[in-house]
């Protein structure tokens, strides 16, 4: 299979020695993006790509974290290209419909950190409920209370609702499920799925764990926030845009949410400007760490590569 080449479109590591004795192995040759993190602007980083697709001598496939990947970068691929490969799970950032015109295959590691990010919500959820950050405030202000800034409720009488019940959302609904009084879950695509009205509305905890797309960006809106409790918390390891981060905050601030934990923006780098960042203890920022242990970074890039290289296996 000697002459296969990759287009490696952004790469966050200090190094590839992951893929490197992997990809050597099967004679596949390769060529890294020309910035180090963070990668530059969408529209520069799709101006970079153009250019290195037209300046390479051939390309069978495409490996990518986080580079946008659209219809325009998708069609100046070559004919030889006939693989992409996700280092990671979503696949918001490519255009799917002109992959599939162009009769592509896409594929990601959807399996590498399901514990990593369902720990994560989990702690988030419980530091909120708890309000270990407010009750730390009041400490190194100099005050000594007994009592949290505001009542807490036993979390055994709490319901929790999620929304989205894939692998990170079953997970995570493991771990809870005996901490809570119910579980109530909206995905239209799981047999017995709540409506989302309900969850929103019943709900006193809640969790984003389903994928961004057309019908789910947005999810958490002006309009759907009217039905959350104002007791209620609201945690979102999942995708930036299945929330609009002006009306989560202005519901934070009026007091028609009780708090937030978010790891994922839109855009990501959360702007220095975004009204997020002024919830003070009632919101718990985390910058896109979720799906980190030292573990998930060997498994996630392990599984991608063995996909890749079985991808191009099968090509001629």
């Amino acid at each position: 299979m000697s002459g296969k080449h990759v287009l490696v479109t952004d790469w966050f590591a200090p190094e590839f020695d992951i893929e490197t004795p992997a990809l050597t192995a099967h004679g596949i040759t390769w060529c890294m993006p020309g910035w180090k993190p963070p990668p530059p602007p969408r529209e520069e980083q799709i101006r970079q790509l153009l250019e290195r697709i037209k300046q390479a001598p051939r390309i069978d496939g495409v490996l990518f974290i986080l580079a946008p990947l659209p219809a325009e970068v998708i069609n100046a691929l070559p004919a030889t290209c006939r693989h992409l490969q996700r280092v990671g799970i979503g696949l918001d950032t490519i255009d799917l419909p002109a992959v599939k015109a162009r009769g592509m295959t896409v594929d990601n590691t959807p399996d590498y950190a399901t514990e990593e990010v369902a720990v994560q919500a989990l702690a988030a959820l419980l530091s909120l409920h708890r309000q270990l950050a407010a009750t730390q405030s009041v400490l190194l202000g100099g005050q000594w209370k007994i009592q949290p800034p505001d009542p807490i409720e036993r979390l055994s009488t709490l319901t929790l609702g999620l929304v989205g019940l894939g692998r990170i959302g079953r997970k995570f609904a493991e771990m809870i499920r005996p901490l809570v009084k119910r579980v109530l879950f909206y995905d239209p695509v799981v047999p017995g799925s709540t409506a989302l009205e309900t969850v929103l509305r019943e709900s006193d905890l809640i969790s984003l764990h389903c994928p961004l797309l057309p019908e789910t960006r947005g999810l958490i809106n002006a309009r759907s926030l009217q039905l959350v409790k104002p007791t209620a918390l609201l945690i979102n390891v999942s995708r930036g845009a299945l929330l609009d981060a002006d009306a989560v905050a202005q519901a934070v601030r009026e007091r028609r949410l009780a708090g937030v934990a978010i790891d994922v923006y839109e855009p990501e780098v959360l702007p220095p400007d975004s009204p997020l960042r002024t919830l003070g203890d009632r919101a718990i920022l985390t910058s896109h760490t979720a799906w980190y242990s030292k573990q998930s970074i060997v498994d996630c890039r392990t599984q991608a590569i063995e996909k890749l290289i079985a991808r191009l296996e099968q090509t001629n």
